[in-house]
């Protein structure tokens, strides 16, 4: 912890000696050492006994579609009789069918590294090499703003994963923020599952969003709810890194 201090300290240093800052003066200085405050709140927080999260992004040749969806539902299959599973759900992105993301939940970090171990992983990642077309992308990630599921879901839901990524600067401004988004879209008609997830120190800046929606009509409705309006515009550049990185998913049966 007192290495991460030392290494989030100098940051602020830098920030706020910079030439881009210098309009802005101690304002940049305190904003930076707010973040350094919430990454080693962060850092404390997190025990070995919480769960562990990770949302995982892949692809597949076209020409191989058939082949990585059955493994990946192999996969899925062998995952979920793991003892300390919590969730693992596959999703296939609507507009581009040979994407798709991973979503899995388990009990605590010993049983997050023990799947990351096993030999259906192993050998999981072993087939994917010969017919994707880039690495697998994962982030591993903690509960940052999650609730209870309001409501079985449709096969027909509509799922959303959306990277959010602030400049580190911006963290402890916008964090509040998503906090505020989740809890007012988990309340939405036609909301079943609205959850954030964070990035563990020293990248908290970092998140992720796992929703769902019963129908597209309710997706677009949440796209001009008020909530959702006011947080894009309290977060739009500088803060943020990526304003339009979400994309559409149904899970995979």
């Amino acid at each position: 912890m007192a290495h991460l201090e030392n290494q989030i300290m100098r940051i602020v240093q830098k920030l706020s000696s910079a030439r881009l800052f210098a309009p802005i003066g101690a304002w940049a200085s305190a904003v930076a050492l707010g973040l350094a405050i919430a990454i080693c709140a962060s850092a404390q927080s997190q025990t070995v006994s919480e769960p562990v999260y990770a949302v995982t992004y892949l692809d597949v040749g076209a020409s191989s579609l058939g082949r990585g969806v059955d493994l990946l539902k192999q996969y899925r299959e062998s995952s979920r009789h793991e003892a300390a599973n919590v969730e693992f759900t596959v999703l296939q992105e609507t507009d581009r069918p040979n994407r798709f993301a991973i979503v899995e939940g388990w009990k605590d970090q010993s049983a997050f590294d023990a799947h990351q171990k096993a030999a259906s992983t192993a050998q999981f990642e072993e087939a994917l090499k010969a017919i994707r077309n880039s690495p697998p992308n994962q982030h591993v990630l903690q509960a940052f703003a999650t609730a209870s599921a309001r409501a079985e879901r449709p096969s027909d839901a509509l799922y959303i994963v959306e990277h959010i990524d602030f400049l580190p600067m911006f963290a402890n401004i916008a964090q509040p923020a998503v906090r505020r988004l989740a809890e007012a879209s988990a309340k939405e008609e036609g909301v079943l599952r609205y959850d954030i997830y964070q990035e563990p120190a020293p990248h908290a800046n970092h998140l992720s969003v796992v929703a769902v929606w019963a129908s597209s009509k309710a997706f677009d409705a949440y796209e001009t709810a008020a909530p959702t309006r006011e947080f894009r515009a309290a977060t739009v550049m500088p803060a943020r890194g990526n304003l339009y990185d979400q994309r559409l998913y149904k899970v995979v049966d």
